[in-house]
């Protein structure tokens, strides 16, 4: 089959068509479920009519356009991201990886070529988890790895997820019907934004993303003595946020000096009683930790009970670590990586492979596909989640060109 060449001038004009879909003067507010949210799938699902997919939405509330393969039976190699946006957020984070796929199918349709493998074109629903603060709701539905307490799960104003659900045409009573099971898609590929500093530092167009991190979070209470601020002295004093800060170091010790883990953050403090004038005597804090090795999360857990033990024997404080969730790490294969470089290298390009220190849709929709990858291309100065980000044309191009070598390699080959 002679290899096809994406329309690059289209890629970025619908890309930039879909980032109207909630764009203010603060970022992207295209968070799911929003009527910007609904418009912009309203938009997507008329692009893919348009590539000649037949279009679906499943209980979840993904949205699946499908192109029949040329061989009866194949599984399908499904491609796609999210279209939601993080409050305040950016135009190409998920947005890129949906509008990429779609024109990987219009490429096909435009040059009346059929793949082997039936295609599949994916969006799913609410990957960043706003408002319910549950992430990967669409793919983790479709793998079966959603939990009953997402099912009663209820947003930042008291609206259930099942009622938000039938809003994109979803059904949560019946979402069972989206799990798809093990080896339901023979691959499945997800282009994204690298979302940090890797490739846009080394000028490197592509990279080869070799696992996506797990994430391990905990919650830490902080029981002191709350106290006259004025009349107390230094040295009877047991400050909850005091001990908070030496374990916040302690923390930050463990990824930027001990290496134990790829990158930890404390990024939510609570004290009290938050006033001026008296000795915090309780605090709280979050900890999560992030690495492509599961056994280095289980280092950096056992490290963070070391170090709570030291912080509350040496400053005269009580503190409980509360276990609050663990996503596991998705490693991605060799051979995924080397078609990855290979397709690449079809359109004149370098690449690197880096891991991907953000969760994804792929790490989910991994659990029903033979294979996975995922391929990134460069974030300006590192930035996402914000209004900042920006990928440049030529790198959404490059990125687009080589998904779809990605799409008919795979098709010859698996």
């Amino acid at each position: 089959m002679t290899q096809p060449a994406i329309d690059g001038a289209r890629l970025n004009r619908t890309l930039q068509e879909l980032g109207k879909f909630g764009d203010s003067p603060l970022g992207m507010q295209r968070v799911a479920f929003s009527p910007d949210d609904v418009a912009a799938r309203q938009y997507v699902m008329s692009l893919m009519g348009q590539a000649g997919l037949e279009v679906r939405i499943d209980a979840g509330g993904n949205i699946i356009g499908r192109k029949a393969g040329s061989v009866p039976g194949l599984a399908a190699i499904g491609m796609g991201s999210h279209t939601d946006t993080v409050p305040s957020g950016g135009k190409y984070d998920g947005a890129l990886g949906v509008i990429a796929a779609l024109e990987c199918a219009q490429t096909l349709a435009d040059k009346h070529q059929t793949l082997r493998h039936p295609v599949e074109v994916m969006v799913f629903t609410n990957e960043e988890g706003t408002g319910f603060h549950r992430w990967l709701l669409g793919s983790r539905a479709m793998s079966g790895l959603l939990l009953p307490e997402d099912l009663a799960a209820v947003d930042d104003i008291g609206v259930t997820l099942a009622s938000r659900m039938s809003d994109i045409g979803g059904d949560l009573s019946r979402v069972e019907e989206a799990h798809r099971g093990a080896g339901a898609l023979a691959a499945f590929f997800e282009l994204h934004i690298e979302q940090g500093p890797n490739l846009y530092q080394t000028g490197t167009p592509i990279g080869v993303v070799n696992g996506i991190t797990g994430r391990a979070l905990f919650e830490v209470e902080i029981d002191g003595m709350a106290n006259h601020a004025g009349t107390t002295p230094m040295s009877g004093r047991h400050d909850a946020l005091v001990s908070a800060a030496s374990l916040v170091l302690a923390v930050q010790r463990m990824a930027a000096e001990d290496e134990i883990c790829r990158v930890a953050t404390t990024g939510a403090i609570h004290a009290h009683p938050n006033a001026a004038n008296v000795i915090p005597g309780k605090a709280r804090i979050s900890v999560e930790f992030r690495d492509v090795s599961m056994d280095a999360l289980s280092a950096a857990e056992t490290e963070l009970r070391r170090a709570v033990e030291r912080v509350s024997s040496e400053e005269g404080v009580t503190m409980q670590v509360h276990r609050q969730r663990f996503t596991s790490a998705v490693p991605i294969g060799d051979s995924m990586q080397t078609l990855v470089e290979e397709a690449a290298g079809r359109a004149g390009l370098e690449s690197m492979r880096l891991p991907s220190g953000a969760g994804h849709d792929a790490q989910a929709i991994a659990q029903i596909a033979d294979e996975m990858a995922m391929i990134f291309v460069p974030s300006v100065n590192g930035i996402s989640h914000a209004p900042e980000e920006y990928t440049a044309p030529e790198d959404c191009a490059n990125g687009a060109q080589t998904l779809l070598n990605l799409l008919t390699l795979a098709d010859e080959r698996l």
